[in-house]
């Protein structure tokens, strides 16, 4: 009788995801989904930012004390990314600087959705990616009439019947952060 190895599993390269809210987090697993369906070997951790903060000041010092909690317990990956809505940083822009900063500081980088996540998401449909909603309720307004089904927060798999990965290249082709996260994620 032989012994037979068991095949060889790649370790996955951890990637930190820190989401504003639950609809960033289901986006993001819809992200991890393309990972596994294209047998990339990178894991998504996926954390939701939004209960207990407001800002986005105060959503990255928040990705920093989780962050620090990884390292303590696990290593913390080296690759940060935070999915952030523009809007709010427009609200308080001293604060938005020091979320900036802060970021840098610790190696994360912010992927500013212009206004909202809603907007960016309408740029994933066909016929809309150079939508540009100037506001957070008109591009809510714009989603709905081109995606009636959309529900806020949208679940991963209410996202992934109508988000693929053709979709997400389109908005990537106007969204140049969006771009950087998918290029590290390896699904450019």
């Amino acid at each position: 009788m032989t012994c037979r190895r068991p095949p060889h599993i790649p370790q996955r390269r951890p990637v930190y995801i820190g989401c504003e809210g639950a609809s960033e987090a289901s986006y993001a697993g819809v992200l991890q989904d393309m990972l596994r369906d294209g047998d990339l070997a990178v894991h998504l951790e996926i954390q939701e930012l939004g209960p207990g903060a407001g800002d986005p000041l105060a959503r990255i010092e928040m990705a920093v004390r989780r962050l620090a909690h990884l390292r303590r317990t696990r290593t913390a990956p080296a690759e940060r990314f935070a999915l952030l809505d523009a809007d709010q940083a427009a609200q308080d822009l001293q604060r938005a600087e020091r979320a900036r900063r802060l970021a840098a500081d610790n190696n994360i980088t912010i992927i500013w959705q212009d206004p909202c996540f809603e907007a960016v998401l309408l740029r994933h449909l066909e016929g809309h990616a150079t939508r540009r909603p100037p506001d957070t309720p008109e591009a809510g307004r714009a989603l709905v009439r081109a995606w009636p089904e959309y529900n806020k927060p949208m679940s991963r798999a209410g996202l992934a019947r109508r988000i693929d990965r053709a979709s997400v290249l389109r908005a990537a082709a106007v969204e140049p952060e969006l771009e950087a996260l998918l290029r590290c994620l390896g699904l450019i």
